[in-house]
């Protein structure tokens, strides 16, 4: 059992030396040399011209800076079984930049590599800031700074990290996390397969995507807002939007200081909660979860859960609103916004149907069913669950 657990041990820490390296080191290659050497190059390169950096294994990292040319510092590993055939392989690598229309390329001429071997290359480029950017690796990481262009960064394996960027963003990794700090364009897009999502200080349309990880997004505006989780948690925070849509399979979501159109906030399995919010519209649901609102504001809500209770404040909320609250297993307490005139359904299958608000009743009265009208006004409030009490406040 301890031989066992040594080798996964073991092999969890290689696959964390490959993520971060980005060299291809292989199994039963311990004893493998390197040799590293630094190769730079210079080219001019105008504002508003598109630089594409491209590296099979190694990271790229390009800095935005008052400058008018485009600065390279190559970094290169070799690898091999002796340190003489590693300074080889390292040497035979050219590097050039190569200007294309309006494109700068950099480009790496390398041999091809046996068994055991591998060269690794890694860029460091300042280019001005008025550039477009086209970066991609297979293994590592991505980072881009302080550019006024467009930013495309995509990489098979690592992270990804752009900030101080104005102009549209793509940024997408297999596996890695993604992060987007003081943004400013018409489209922020982040996608990871596996990792987790910052998005922060984000002007523009907004959409972050992944399969395994949190997502994490604060001091959005100017756009919608698009956030999806297969498996995580989505807090979103200080956000200004026309529709925002947070959806996660398995994860609670959770939102505070939110203002737009309409907010729709779905979990397949996980609670929601909203703190200060407000929209002409909500679409609130759990398969399995509790719904938490304080603070929310809107006309029009529709708040569901599978399995959950449902505890809902609307005080500031138009007195003519709608409101739609269903759940199967859970008691609803919901406080009705101050001067609230319109219909009242209140039903629960097994448990007690209270209110504070007087109520002209209408058909039968139950202790598990009320039905009628408060003050006079156009508002419906339907209240109904299949196992829990009702409470209107």
């Amino acid at each position: 059992m301890k031989n066992i657990l040594t080798i996964l041990i073991l092999s969890c820490c290689l696959g964390g030396l490959l993520l971060q390296t980005g060299c291809d080191i292989q199994l039963g290659s311990w004893s493998q040399a390197k040799y590293e050497r630094t190769i730079e190059r210079q080219a001019p390169l105008a504002d508003g011209s598109t630089l594409v950096a491209k590296t099979s294994y190694g990271s790229v990292t390009v800095v935005g800076a008052d400058v008018t040319d485009c600065s390279v510092i190559a970094e290169i590993c070799g690898r091999a079984p002796s340190k003489e055939e590693a300074q080889e392989l390292a040497e035979q690598v050219e590097i050039e930049l190569e200007m294309v229309g309006d494109t700068l390329m950099v480009k790496a001429d390398k041999p091809e590599t046996k068994r055991n071997r591998s060269i690794s290359i890694s860029y460091t480029i300042t280019v001005p800031r008025r550039t477009h950017l086209e970066c991609e690796s297979s293994y590592g990481s991505i980072r881009t700074s302080d550019i006024n262009g467009n930013v495309h960064g995509k990489t098979s394996s690592g992270s990804i990290a752009a900030e101080n960027i104005e102009g549209s963003v793509d940024l997408q990794t297999s596996y890695g996390s993604v992060t987007c700090r003081h943004i400013s364009g018409d489209s922020i897009l982040a996608k990871s397969g596996s990792g987790s999502i910052t998005a922060e200080d984000i002007k523009g349309q907004v959409q972050l995507d992944t399969s395994y990880g949190r997502i994490t997004c604060r001091d959005t505006s100017e756009g919608d807002i698009r956030l999806k989780s297969s498996s995580g948690t989505i807090k979103l925070t200080n956000a200004s939007f026309g529709d925002c849509d947070a959806y996660t399979s398995y994860g609670s979501v959770v939102c505070e200081q939110l203002t737009g159109d309409s907010i729709k906030l779905h979990s397949g399995s996980g609670g929601i909660k909203v703190t200060a919010a407000g929209a002409d519209a909500a679409d609130l649901s759990t398969s399995y979860g509790r719904i938490t609102c304080r603070q929310f504001t809107t006309a029009d809500l529709i708040a569901k859960s599978g399995s959950g209770d449902l505890d809902i404040a609307c005080s500031g909320s138009p007195t003519d609103m709608t409101a739609d609250l269903v759940t199967s297993y859970g008691s609803i307490n919901f406080t009705a916004p101050s001067g609230f005139g319109g219909r009242v359904d209140l039903s629960t299958s097994y448990g007690s149907v209270k209110t504070e608000h007087p109520i002209t009743i209408s058909g039968k009265v139950s202790k598990k069913k009320l039905q009628g009208t408060i003050g006079q006004g156009e508002g419906k409030l339907h209240l109904q669950t299949g196992s829990g009490s009702i409470s209107l406040i």
